[in-house]
C-alpha cells in the first residue's frame, strides 16, 4: 500500500500551501529501501528511545517485514517528501476504535521539524484513514523533547509504568471530531 497524504498549511491571506507526502508500506519497499530504514532504526540516536535497543540484523529486519504481510493489525510506513525519506511511522490496532502508534525520524537529516511532520501525518492517517477514535503511544519519561511535541498536538499523559527499569508514559489523544472512546486522563 502506498498513500499520498496532502497536508494543508495556511500561509496567511489567500495563500494555501499543499505538501504531498508519500507513505509507503514496508512490505512493498525495495531491498535497498528496507536496508535504509534498518540503518535508521539501528542508529544510536534512534535505538536509545526504543524498547528493543539492540542492533537488528538484516535477516531479522527482513523477517519482521515479511511477518507484517500476515498481521493486519500492524502497519509500518516509510514517509517520504519529494523522494527523500523523512522517517518511519507505525500503527497497531489495539481495538476497532483505538490505535497505538510510534515513529522515528531519519537521523541522517539535519532538518528541524521532522517530528512535527511525522506527528501530523500520524494523526491524519490514524483518525481520517484508519477511523480511530483514540490514538495512544508510549514514550520513555526521559525523552522530554518528544513528550513536549506530543503535548503540543493535544496528547495527555494517561498512565505511567516501568519497562526494563525505566519509567514509561502512556499518552493518548481523542479524535475530537467524534465522541471519545474513553477520556484521556490520568487513571
Amino acid at each position: 500500500m502506498s498513500a499520498i497524504l496532502p497536508i494543508l498549511r495556511g500561509g496567511g491571506g489567500d495563500n494555501l500551501e499543499i505538501l504531498c507526502l508519500e507513505l509507503e508500506d514496508y512490505v512493498v519497499l525495495s531491498d535497498l529501501e528496507k536496508k535504509e530504514v534498518l540503518q535508521w532504526r539501528n542508529h544510536p540516536e534512534v535505538a536509545k528511545n526504543l524498547y528493543n535497543q539492540k542492533e537488528i540484523s538484516l535477516a531479522e529486519h527482513f523477517a519482521f517485514i515479511e511477518s507484517l504481510r500476515q498481521n493486519p493489525q500492524k502497519q509500518y510506513f516509510l514517509l517520504r517528501f519529494c523522494g527523500v525519506g523523512l522517517g518511519s511511522i507505525n500503527f497497531g490496532k489495539k481495538s476497532s476504535e483505538e490505535v497505538e502508534f510510534g515513529f522515528f525520524g531519519n537521523p541522517n537529516l539535519s532538518l528541524s521539524g521532522i517530528g512535527r511532520v511525522l506527528e501530523q501525518v500520524s494523526l491524519v492517517f490514524a483518525f481520517d484513514i484508519l477511523g480511530a477514535r483514540q490514538l495512544t503511544l508510549e514514550v520513555f519519561a526521559r525523552n522530554k523533547q518528544v513528550i513536549n511535541l506530543h503535548k503540543k498536538f493535544g496528547f495527555q499523559i494517561s498512565k505511567e509504568k516501568e519497562v526494563k527499569g525505566e519509567k514509561v508514559l502512556e499518552m493518548c489523544k481523542d479524535n475530537t471530531r467524534i465522541l471519545p472512546l474513553r477520556h484521556c486522563g490520568v487513571e
